[in-house]
C-alpha cells in the first residue's frame, strides 16, 4: 500500500482508516511513524529491558481493536501513547507481584502498590515542571503543600497578608498545571517543523484557558492543518482531565 497519495504522504486519519480495513501496510506506516516516541516513553515508564515488548504489546492492542471496530478515528499518536502508559503500568504490577523468593515469610502478604506516589516518569515531569516556576511561586508551594504550613504562618516570611498569601498559592498552583502540562509536550522528543516548534509550548495555555481567544484562533487553525500538533493537544486534553493534585505533585518534588 503506497503511502502517499499523488506525491502528498497520507496523514494518520487515513492511514487508520485503512488499517481498519485489513490493510497491513498501513497500519505497518503508523507503527514506523510513532514506534520511536513510544519507545522513549516505554523506556522512561518501566524496566528499559522491556521496552521493546510494552511497544509491541501496545501497538498489537490498538490493531486488534481497529480490527474490532473500535479504536481512534484520529490522533493515533496520542492513543497509543496511552496503551504505551497503560501496558507498562501492567507489568509493573505484574513485577510487583511475581518475585521468586525462598523466604516463606514473605509469601501471601500484602503487595505494597505505589504507596501513593507519583512514578518516575511523572516525577520526573512533576521537578522539571515545578523547577521552571518563577522563586516566589515555587517557595510559596513548598510552605503551604510540602511543610503544611497554613497561610498566616507564613504571611510574615512572604511579606504579604494571609489572603495575600491564599492569591499567591491559588496562581502558584495554577501555574504548576500548566507547566506540567508543558513538561509533556517537551519531553515527547517528535521531530516537528519550525512553525511546530514555536508553537507547541503555547498547547498546555491553550488546553488551561490561559491564552487570549486572538491566540487561541490562531492555534486552532495550526491544528486542523497540523494532525501531530492536533495529537499532543489532545493528549494533553486526557492528561489535563486527571492532573494530579498540586499537593501531591509537589510533595512528589521532595520525594
Amino acid at each position: 500500500m503506497p503511502v502517499r497519495a499523488s506525491g502528498v504522504e497520507l496523514d494518520d486519519a487515513h492511514l487508520l482508516s485503512l488499517a481498519r480495513d485489513g490493510d497491513d501496510d498501513a497500519y505497518a506506516e503508523l507503527f514506523r511513524r510513532y514506534r520511536p516516541v513510544a519507545l522513549r516513553l516505554a523506556r522512561r515508564l518501566g524496566a528499559p529491558s522491556e521496552a521493546e515488548d510494552t511497544v509491541s504489546e501496545a501497538f498489537a492492542q490498538v490493531l486488534g481493536q481497529l480490527r474490532r471496530g473500535l479504536g481512534p478515528e484520529r490522533a493515533f499518536r496520542a492513543y497509543v501513547l496511552t496503551s504505551v502508559r497503560h501496558e507498562s503500568a501492567r507489568r509493573g504490577r505484574l513485577r510487583q507481584r511475581v518475585q521468586p523468593t525462598d523466604d516463606l515469610a514473605t509469601i501471601d502478604t500484602a503487595v505494597p502498590f505505589g504507596h501513593g506516589q507519583l512514578d518516575t516518569f511523572e516525577r520526573d515531569l512533576v521537578r522539571s515542571a515545578f523547577a521552571s516556576l518563577p522563586e516566589r511561586w515555587r517557595t510559596v508551594l513548598w510552605y503551604l503543600d510540602v511543610e503544611g504550613l497554613k497561610p498566616h504562618e507564613v504571611s510574615d516570611r512572604l511579606e504579604l497578608t494571609a489572603n495575600g498569601v491564599s492569591a499567591l498559592v491559588y496562581r502558584a498552583r495554577a501555574g504548576l498545571r500548566e507547566a506540567y502540562l508543558a513538561q509533556h509536550v517537551a519531553a515527547d522528543g517528535v521531530e516537528v517543523s519550525d512553525e511546530c516548534r514555536q508553537l507547541r509550548p503555547r498547547l498546555a495555555s491553550l488546553v488551561r484557558r490561559t491564552v487570549g481567544m486572538r491566540e487561541q484562533k490562531r492555534i486552532h487553525v495550526h491544528l486542523e492543518a497540523c494532525p501531530s500538533c492536533m495529537a499532543s493537544y489532545l493528549e494533553l486534553e486526557d492528561v489535563n482531565a486527571r492532573v494530579v493534585a498540586p499537593q501531591q505533585a509537589v510533595a512528589g518534588v521532595r520525594a
